[in-house]
């Protein structure tokens, strides 16, 4: 059962007209997961993982319930990219023998993206092997903006602590502490704000999503 809370966000400028707001209705629910489901779907249930052959080669085999393009890099732990591809055409397995020969010794990072779905491994080269760290799956949230309702829809695999904050102009206007809760499902009504454009960033503690709004 997914709970949204509906948020004044006009309450911040004029405490003096602060009403109160009620749940969205189930339709309205329902409405906002279902955009972020449609993703959830298309991704699949993407897998990835590292098995190593010997101390320079591993086998890095990809899979996923329904056909896809993958998009796959390798970052050293400076964050700089030392391998990128993107595969030709959409398949459910993607499987090559990779040499690290090349590469120096310490930690990497393995990610492979489909449709606003990744999927990470950390990997680590020593001098006798290859060790494989676990897999870490990460969503882009769904955002949704209409009649004056703004719509977040995210899946906090790592349950990592999350934070929404609202800007206009850069100034702050709004912050809210999500914490570490899985499932992510919100809803703050936007038709009070003056008029103007403005961001709202989503941040974890590895990640930040952002998504502008201009409110009419």
């Amino acid at each position: 059962m997914y709970i949204t809370k509906h948020v004044c966000l006009h309450c911040i400028y004029n405490k003096e007209n602060m009403k109160t707001i009620k749940s969205f209705s189930k339709v309205t629910m329902l409405f906002a997961f279902v955009a972020f489901a449609n993703t959830l779907m298309a991704s699949g249930n993407l897998k990835v993982n590292i098995l190593p052959l010997s101390s320079e080669k591993a086998v890095v085999a990809i899979s996923n319930t329904e056909a896809a393009n993958f998009k796959i890099s390798i970052a050293n732990e400076k964050g700089e990219v030392v391998y990128y591809k993107e595969t030709d055409a959409d398949s459910k397995d993607y499987r090559k023998v990779f040499d690290f020969s090349d590469l120096d010794k310490g930690d990497y990072k393995l990610s492979v993206s489909i449709d606003g779905s990744t999927t990470e491994r950390l990997f680590k080269i020593e001098n006798k092997n290859i060790a494989v760290g676990k897999e870490k799956s990460i969503m882009e949230p769904y955002f949704g903006y209409k009649d004056g309702v703004l719509k977040l829809s995210y899946l906090n695999f790592s349950e990592e602590n999350a934070k929404l904050n609202f800007y206009n102009r850069n100034e702050l206007v709004y912050s809210k502490e999500i914490g570490g809760k899985f499932n992510v499902n919100e809803g703050f009504d936007l038709s009070k704000l003056d008029k103007g454009k403005y961001s709202v960033i989503l941040s974890t503690d590895s990640k930040s999503y952002s998504y502008d709004i201009n409110v009419k």
